[in-house]
This record gives C-alpha cells, sequence and structure tokens, in this order.
C-alpha cells in the first residue's frame, strides 16, 4: 500500500468547528462514556489491553476502524476493535491477546482476527502491513483520547485509503466503508483533495467507487 499526503488543501474550507484530531463533544462523550462504564467493573478494556500491552513490548500500533472515527468527528457504533501492525511484529499482539484471554479466529495473507468470550472485551481485527508502510502512515498519525487510554490514527487520507483498500477486498464492507469516507471528508475537506481522492479510489478501491463517494458528498 502506497501512502498519500495529508497537507491542506485550500480549495477545501474546515468547518470552524472542526479540529482535527480532536473529537466534537459527542463524539467523545459515547467514547468516554463507554470507558467509564468499563471502569466500574474494574477491567481494562480492549483498547486498554492492546496499547499498553504493546506499549511495554515497545511495539507500535495504530488504532483504525470505527473506534477511531471520533478523531474525525464521526460516530459510528463499533462492535470490534482494528488496528494497524507490521507483520513482523503481530508476535507481540497475539501474545498480549493471548494473555487477555483471546483466542485467533482467523488468519489470511495480511490480517489476523481474536476473539474473546468476555461480555467485556470486543473481538480484534488486526491489519498487517510491511514496516515502510507502516511508518509513512504513523508519521502522519495523531493522538486521540479515549478516555482511559490514548492511541494513534492515521490522518484522514490515510484512513481513506484503508477504508478503500478494506472495501477492495471485502465488497460486504461498502456500504459501511463509503459512508465513513464520506463522513470523513465532509468533516476534514481541507485535506483530502479531489485529484487525491479520485486517485486513492482508482488504485486502492473498486470500480465506480469515486462516483459513488462525490455523488454522496
Amino acid at each position: 500500500i502506497a501512502t498519500h499526503s495529508c497537507a491542506a488543501h485550500p480549495e477545501r474550507q474546515r468547518p470552524a468547528n472542526c479540529a482535527y484530531p480532536h473529537a466534537t463533544d459527542k463524539a467523545l462523550t459515547l467514547v468516554r462514556l463507554r470507558a467509564a462504564a468499563l471502569s466500574l467493573t474494574g477491567m481494562k478494556s480492549t483498547e486498554e489491553l492492546v496499547a499498553e500491552g504493546l506499549a511495554e513490548r515497545g511495539v507500535p500500533v495504530l488504532l483504525i476502524g470505527g473506534m477511531a472515527l471520533p478523531a474525525f468527528d464521526v460516530v459510528r457504533q463499533t462492535v470490534d476493535m482494528d488496528c494497524l501492525l507490521v507483520d513482523t511484529q503481530e508476535g507481540a499482539l497475539n501474545a498480549v491477546l493471548t494473555e487477555a484471554g483471546y483466542e485467533e479466529l482467523q488468519r489470511v495473507e495480511g490480517f489476523a482476527q481474536y476473539v474473546s468470550s468476555s461480555v467485556y472485551l470486543t473481538d480484534v481485527d488486526v491489519m498487517l502491513v510491511d514496516e515502510g508502510t507502516f511508518e509513512k502512515i504513523v508519521a502522519r498519525s495523531q493522538p486521540l483520547d479515549l478516555g482511559r487510554t490514548i492511541m494513534r490514527v492515521p490522518c484522514a487520507a490515510h484512513m481513506i485509503m484503508l477504508k478503500l483498500h478494506a472495501t477492495k477486498n471485502n465488497p460486504k464492507r461498502a456500504t459501511r466503508d463509503v459512508g465513513d469516507i464520506v463522513e470523513i471528508l465532509r468533516n476534514r475537506p481541507e485535506q483530502v483533495s479531489d485529484d487525491e481522492l479520485r486517485a486513492m479510489c482508482e488504485r486502492y478501491g473498486p470500480d465506480g467507487v469515486y462516483n459513488r463517494i462525490t455523488e454522496a458528498l
């Protein structure tokens, strides 16, 4: 996966109340309410287990997927945690999750999925990339306060790139992921130019996705 710049584009203006990477009050409130509810059980959240466990091992990780959307002022319910990791370091995450009682559900090239029997922990989907790609994405990433821990999330262009890639590989995700892309572009219009969006759609997305996105904006 190649990466794209997240530099500002003057042809798109950001609404005055949007400030990346800080989520809107509504988005942050939902995230923090979930963290507060979990704290009553005395357990760590999945995000805490992953962030702290990998930090102790010196392994960087990025939060992607639905849990990362509040960084773009987007609110969507999600039932799992998606993260991005260097493929050669996935063993560290396997160890962290195994210690927390997770089991590996499936593994294919570039992807692994873990599940937990605990009602308090979410499933974990892992996207694996080479070190060079990860370094380019993490270089432009920003922190997101999740209530009881902080994780880094990709910039707007990289989030869109990852969602396009996921949609192309799994068409069943198209409605959800295209909807997320549209909301990111609405809330961060200055961060991805039309030319950049078109190029990403042609390279990473399924046929027709550029028109689908632009028609929805």
